[in-house]
């Protein structure tokens, strides 16, 4: 089985490191993109081209599967009724109206989403920034439970972006016990984005020992989760990174080899996962009769909710990723 990740917020993915480490660790990288960019492929940029290309990054199509989701818009609205309102002045943030499939009007009537006033024809909204935020991470959510194959998992650049999973209230994490779990100095990759052609030949060649480290990631993660202790987590969170030094020396020295290579450096993997299972299992475990409402303290319920009454297996993995940037290893190249 492949591991998968869909990133956002963004529709262009960045021209990084961190987003190199994604490319090389993920098995397959999904980006949202509106089906109007499949006309105008230029708008996503020459470096996102050039990985849609050599099969780095597949484009998911928001408009080609959200009609699948029957509570797509419920879920999300009254998430967001039972959240405390942001308070004026507002922030605002640009959000393709394909993305936002029987949302946006409801958003506009709360106040939180505006057309634009000078073209009523764009198909942008204008959406409160921290409304958009917590959107973007229910999207990608969505999105990866409907991959026809493997499922995606959302993945992000910033720790901060995982925060709309995990509940605000402790009586409800008592209930529904999410949390971040972080492995530090874990991904050794370059320090800049590699040309996608070049990258595309690494992973490749690399395939089977790409995987099997990924895998032995996921491993330990399910591992640690079971271990409800914060510092007997720690100490054996500190063990598992010295044991795996041996598989990071060897995928270390495959990428020092690279021709042109930058200087390499290690990164940090951040997730969401349950206590003791996984982040779905628990969520499912608790048996949410009160449908639709009550989903507010966490994004997690909300995703669950929006397949109530679908056929959709929730995977026992992780919920969410943040790839961090991390610290200098070496000098390559």
């Amino acid at each position: 089985m492949k591991s998968c990740a869909i990133y956002y917020p963004f529709i262009e993915v960045p021209q990084s490191p961190w987003f190199t480490r994604v490319l090389l660790y993920w098995d397959e990288v999904g980006a949202i993109v509106p089906y109007e960019y499949l006309d105008d492929p230029d708008r996503l940029g020459k470096h996102m081209v050039g990985l849609v290309r050599e099969g780095l990054v597949r484009q998911v199509i928001p408009g080609m599967h959200l009609w699948k989701v029957a509570n797509f818009s419920d879920a999300f609205i009254d998430y967001v009724d039972e959240k405390n309102r942001p308070q004026k002045p507002y922030n605002w943030a640009k959000i393709h109206m394909e993305k936002l499939q029987g949302i946006a009007e409801k958003l506009c009537e709360r106040g939180l989403a505006q057309r634009d006033r000078k073209n009523r024809y764009s198909p942008w909204y204008r959406v409160e920034s921290r409304t958009a935020n917590k959107f973007m991470a229910y999207l990608a959510a969505v999105l990866g439970q409907l991959a026809d194959d493997d499922k995606f998992y959302p993945i992000t650049d910033q720790e901060n972006r995982l925060d709309p999973f995990i509940s605000e209230s402790p009586e409800y994490l008592r209930r529904l016990p999410l949390r971040k779990l972080t492995l530090e100095r874990i991904l050794p990759a370059p320090s800049r984005a590699i040309e996608p052609a070049q990258l595309a030949d690494f992973k490749e060649y690399y395939k089977p020992e790409l995987q099997r480290f990924r895998r032995e990631i996921e491993d330990k993660i399910s591992e640690l989760s079971v271990i409800e202790d914060d510092d007997s987590r720690d100490i054996r969170l500190n063990d598992i990174v010295k044991n795996m030094q041996e598989t990071l020396r060897e995928i270390t020295k495959r990428m020092e080899e690279q021709r042109n290579w930058p200087r390499l450096n290690f990164g940090t993997l951040c997730t969401i996962v349950g206590s003791g299972i996984s982040a779905w299992k628990a969520i499912i475990n608790q048996d949410w009769k009160f449908g639709l409402v009550g989903a507010a303290l966490s994004l997690a319920p909300a995703v669950y909710n929006a397949f109530r009454g679908s056929n959709v297996n929730f995977e026992d993995k992780p919920l969410a990723y943040a790839a961090l940037a991390g610290r200098e290893l070496g000098k390559s190249g």
